[in-house]
């Protein structure tokens, strides 16, 4: 079987859905070409600053990249020429098109050259992302909106008809993606095509390991703490001030509790992370560090209690890999990923938070460290069940009539 990936960014430095889905492909014995840009995605410049040569290479999982030169972009669109020649030169049994959004995809869409092969598109859209907290803000996503009504909604259109299965990565993105429907027609095509397949990740990489578990706790001196975790971009509309003040009242109130933030960018709003941080009963125990390599996340992973996130992100579901348990907000676009009491917790919005912690740390505080370990390795098994990508791709291969022979 060969399989095309297509995606206007490819970071295998950074990860995300493109490249951990590549990975397990070409891990699982597909042959996999991802076709891509030389682009540096915006949000990932701090971690790398120049272009991707143009060109062919092999990565040591064994799949192959084309990366082409980028002709034009604005903001995350990306677009080159010979898109499309470069997959059906190929000859894939199936393509996956991977943030449509992105625009670099497009051309597979329209090319005669693939009209036979299944086509797997991806979205991830959500009205979340439409930042409004700010004027600027405000502005951008009113340009945003005026551009998905010139240049998105007709390739959105056309991925309707032209996919096989339209994989939504949350319920949110399914609902958006109904409002973009402005024939009933294509409201059908989406009920019929459309499917909730969450983020993953690379079942390989994203596991429990009790020793790792072990050594980060000595590193930190916590044990018989309860470490709470989060990995994200650190921007100032992600809620962490509310983290970090409800870490500090449990403090106050006695609770043995420790923070690490992962995803500080060296800028001005660290800066005041830090200076809160300091604030409170115990400054000490408090951890903000840079992007970290995805093996030394996983051992953070491994050596926290519980993760806190505020809105989605795919660390989230790397983090669940290793078995750690989440406390989110119920929200559309996480609705998907818990279930109550197994694999973690959902608070109401918008006062829930505090009392919820809360809760948590005081159900972790009393449990042993052996049962705390016994149920990691429950967690992690149940959550690989539904998130590893082994998972997700079989359901994906299954839907367009492409069933996988391995287990998993």
């Amino acid at each position: 079987m060969r399989i095309a990936v297509v995606c206007g960014h490819f970071m295998p430095e950074v990860g995300y859905q493109e490249v951990w889905i590549a990975r397990t492909l070409a891990r699982l014995g597909i042959k996999v070409r991802v076709v891509t840009s030389t682009a540096v995605s915006s949000s990932a410049r701090r971690i790398r600053r120049f272009p991707y040569p143009a060109g062919r290479e092999v990565a040591v999982e064994g799949y192959e990249i084309i990366r082409l030169p980028v002709r034009f972009r604005f903001r995350s669109a990306v677009f080159s020429a010979h898109v499309a020649d470069a997959v059906a030169e190929w000859g894939p049994d199936a393509v996956f098109l991977i943030g449509i959004g992105k625009m670099f995809g497009g051309p597979v869409l329209r090319a005669t050259e693939v009209q036979h092969v299944p086509i797997v598109c991806f979205f991830s859209e959500l009205a979340e992302y439409r930042q409004r907290h700010s004027l600027p803000a405000r502005i951008v996503s009113w340009m945003q909106d005026r551009g998905f009504e010139l240049l998105k909604r007709p390739l959105y259109q056309l991925a309707f008809r032209r996919a096989q299965l339209l994989v939504c990565n949350s319920p949110g993105t399914l609902e958006w993606l109904k409002h973009c429907c402005q024939e009933q027609g294509d409201y059908e095509i989406l009920k019929a095509k459309a499917r909730v397949l969450s983020l993953g990740y690379d079942s390989h990489l994203f596991l429990f390991r009790p020793e790792e578990r072990l050594a980060v706790r000595q590193q930190l001196s916590c044990q018989g703490e309860v470490v709470v975790l989060t990995v994200t971009r650190v921007v100032p509309h992600k809620g962490l001030e509310r983290i970090i003040d409800a870490i500090g009242y449990l403090q106050r109130r006695g609770f043995p509790v420790r923070y690490i933030l992962i995803g500080t960018l060296g800028d001005a709003y660290e800066g005041q992370l830090r200076r809160r941080a300091q604030q409170q009963p115990c400054p000490e125990r408090f951890l903000l560090l840079p992007f970290q390599p995805s093996d030394v996340v996983r051992q953070f992973a491994a050596g926290a209690d519980v993760g806190i996130w505020m809105q989605i992100a795919i660390s989230a579901n790397e983090a669940m890999g290793t078995g750690l348990p989440l406390l989110l907000p119920r929200r559309l676009s996480l609705r998907h990923l818990l279930e109550e009491g197994v694999n973690g917790w959902y608070w109401e919005e918008p006062y829930e938070f505090e009392n919820a912690l809360e809760k948590v740390v005081n159900f972790l505080s009393v449990m042993p460290e052996e049962q705390r370990i016994q149920w990691r390795n429950h967690i992690a098994a149940y959550n690989a069940r539904r998130f590893s990508y082994e998972a997700i791709l079989r359901e994906i291969l299954t839907a367009i009539g492409m069933p996988p022979t391995w287990e998993g």
